[in-house]
């Protein structure tokens, strides 16, 4: 089988969003952690605000994704080229005034601004030297960025479609293997806890199963892995490799893995639509939400509000 071929012949379907709902791997989490938290925001249509963590990872993903397009397409004398420092802070500082705009006010104070923006150069000027650890390997082809999966997880409700983009797709020549990176910016990495986490890595397991059905690829051709970016690093750290600002994990993606990410999947669809439409039930979502227990998070502020009243958002 020739995976490039088929990857390159795959036409992916646009939306109907007249006729058709799309599902993602961030609603499929809220729902997971918490029904009240879900229905907020795809019911109630009450938006998370803007802050300025969101803004550094979209600039941070630009700026890798512009950098890795031209080593692989252009080749290495145009990326070296590119100034990828004044892209990062041009693009930062741009998404930024964004915001203000939304909202009418600064998100950040001027010092965060600074710190953040440094923290992005630092990340960058890491990643320069050290390319060639990661990506800068022979026999791999840059496949696509941002390539969209959009495709119906069950049979029952084809107007449900689940809808991805991924960050980047390699082709390990050597492996005969397809690599789907998705980055990530972190403020000093993953733990162990994250790592652990089934909900927060399920994101790759579900792009991984429903990347080999849209392209005709061999899942056991499909490795995921995570890119995660650290803002920060220790000061005097204990270990040679806390000095990185890089970490790669790659999760458990095996097919028992898969099989349950898949019956997440189909359960969601499940409790949220009505059989055979893109039509939220309301009336089955009312119910699910009276059994408080269905919350997991216990960082939810919907379910466990902070009783001082003060808004405590953790990032990572």
């Amino acid at each position: 089988m020739n995976i490039l071929e088929n990857i390159q012949k795959t036409v992916v379907p646009e939306m109907d969003f007249n006729t058709e709902k799309n599902i993602s791997y961030t609603q499929l989490s809220a729902w997971t952690e918490c029904p009240h938290r879900w229905k907020e925001m795809y019911i109630d249509k009450i938006k998370t605000p803007p802050n300025i963590y969101f803004s550094f990872g979209t600039a941070m993903h630009e700026t890798l994704q512009e950098y890795m397009e031209l080593m692989y397409n252009k080749g290495q004398q145009h990326a070296d080229e590119f100034d990828a420092h004044t892209h990062f802070q041009n693009g930062f500082l741009s998404l930024y005034k964004e915001d203000i705009e939304k909202t009418g006010e600064n998100i950040a104070t001027k010092e965060q601004l600074v710190e953040f923006t440094n923290d992005g150069l630092e990340i960058i000027d890491f990643f320069l030297r050290h390319r060639q650890e990661h990506f800068h390997k022979h026999g791999w082809k840059l496949v696509g960025i941002e390539m969209p999966v959009l495709i119906a997880p069950h049979e029952d409700y084809p107007n449900v479609k689940l809808m991805g983009k991924l960050d980047l797709v390699m082709f390990d020549e050597t492996l005969h293997k397809i690599v789907i990176w998705d980055i990530k910016t972190s403020t000093r990495g993953w733990t162990k806890y994250d790592k652990d986490n089934k909900i927060k890595t399920s994101q790759m397991v579900m792009y991984k199963k429903y990347f080999a059905e849209q392209y005709d690829v061999p899942v056991e051709n499909i490795d995921v892995r995570y890119f995660i970016v650290k803002r920060k690093i220790p000061d005097n750290p204990r270990y040679p490799i806390m000095k990185s600002r890089i970490q790669k994990f790659e999760p458990s993606s095996g097919k028992t893995t898969q099989n349950k990410m898949v019956k997440n999947v189909r359960t969601f669809i499940e409790d949220v639509f009505v059989e055979g439409t893109h039509i939220y039930d309301t009336d089955k979502i009312e119910e699910i939400l009276k059994d408080t227990k269905k919350c997991t998070s216990k960082w939810c502020q919907t379910c466990r509000p902070p009783k001082d009243g003060i808004s405590k958002f953790v990032i990572s």
